[in-house]
């Protein structure tokens, strides 16, 4: 996951996935800034069709994502209680 500074309506944030060989990457614009600047809502996370393998890999649905305590960031979907992601080096 890469999240890049932006404003509404432009690319935020890119998704990768490696699983059983198949390879997904999602891009997805920032919707709005809230919470002064702890949250960042993002629309659909679209495929990007030329870096995937198009017959596995699916849009998902908007999603935001918060600072976590005591580092890192949760990445919080329609489903589940989210992921949290520490920073890499």
């Amino acid at each position: 996951m890469t999240i890049y500074r932006a404003v509404p309506g432009r690319h935020a944030v890119t998704l990768v996935t490696d699983s059983g060989g198949a390879h997904c990457e999602q891009v997805a614009d920032l919707v709005s800034v809230t919470d002064g600047g702890a949250r960042i809502n993002v629309g659909n996370a679209e495929v990007d069709e030329a870096r995937s393998s198009p017959s596995v890999c699916a849009d998902s649905a908007p999603s935001y994502f918060i600072l976590d305590d005591p580092a890192g960031i949760r990445h919080n979907v329609a489903h589940g209680d989210g992921y949290h992601y520490e920073r890499a080096n």
